[in-house]
């Protein structure tokens, strides 16, 4: 029977917003249970009653990602409340519009723990009783990042790297117990993922303009667990994209090697032009007293 069959109970991370909340009322459309994760209790609570309005069968488990006791814990309550999940979509994640070097030592381990650790340990903490039923479809929401390495989100590029590695080897390894894992790799969508206020200062290129929506990438992963497709990209020409990076890296590498550091060039001249503003807005008496006070320190 499919894993979207009525009845079913779906675990959606990161359920709160965006991607996660539409694939939530998408399930609950069909007639599955569903079990939205977040660690923002507040969030949870508009989410949850914003779903109930679609169905009433959604519940709410608040859970940081990032902390592996927090992860222990709330599959517990799920496997004690709920079952285990039919579908579990691993869909939380953030990234921030920061070079590596100018990110802190903290902001590293954040990235790397929800957008990639996240995802095994919540798998991790059900996977024993999905080989036990013999059945059950993983799904993790990657990147176009993924594939083709961007900056600057140097990190949050590698994290979703690992998930799609991480994907393909998780697929032949649970193909035994007749487990799915899907991975997607969707391209820019507009969502609370970029409130971030590091989005806020950055340059505007053209490929900000190129958006999908939720509702497309909601639909795209909802067929795949129904195909049993391993992997999508949406839009599809992402995938071609992903393959001509892979296939004629002798081309595609310097283009996309300039882009890079164009981008990450951009960044810093706009940081260095607003500096100078910034001490240009400041009277001459203020300035020099900053200055003094600086050499001091």
């Amino acid at each position: 029977m499919s894993g979207l069959a009525p009845g079913r109970l779906a675990l959606v991370t990161g359920g709160s917003s965006g991607i996660g909340k539409q694939i939530a009322a998408d399930l609950l459309r069909r007639g599955l249970r569903v079990v939205v994760l977040s660690h923002q209790p507040d969030r949870l609570v508009d989410a949850v009653a914003e779903l109930s309005r679609v169905a009433p069968k959604v519940t709410s488990v608040t859970c940081d990602l990032s902390d592996r006791g927090a992860i222990r814990e709330a599959a517990n309550t799920v496997l004690r409340e709920h079952g285990c999940p039919d579908v579990l979509v691993n869909n939380a994640g953030f990234t921030t519009y920061r070079t590596f070097e100018g990110s802190s030592a903290e902001e590293i381990y954040e990235l790397v723990a929800v957008n990639f650790l996240g995802a095994l340990l919540c798998t991790k903490a059900f996977l024993p009783a999905m080989i036990e039923r013999r059945s059950g479809t993983v799904v993790n929401m990657a990147s176009i990042a993924g594939s083709i390495a961007f900056t600057p989100n140097g990190t949050y590029s590698a994290s979703k790297h690992g998930l799609v590695a991480w994907s393909e080897i998780l697929r032949h390894e649970l193909a035994r117990f007749d487990i799915d894992v899907v991975v997607v790799c969707p391209g820019r969508v507009e969502t609370p993922f970029f409130d971030h206020e590091t989005f806020q200062t950055r340059a505007r290129g053209p490929e900000t303009r190129e958006t999908t929506t939720v509702e497309a990438i909601s639909r795209v992963t909802l067929d795949a667990i129904a195909r049993r497709r391993p992997s999508v990209f949406v839009p599809r020409s992402l995938g071609f994209a992903a393959w001509a990076v892979a296939a004629v890296p002798f081309i595609s590498r310097p283009i996309l090697g300039w882009l890079m550091r164009r981008r990450v060039e951009t960044m810093y001249d706009l940081a260095a032009s607003r500096a100078v503003a910034r001490a240009s807005s400041v009277p001459t008496s203020e300035a020099t007293s900053r200055s003094t006070a600086g050499a001091r320190e």
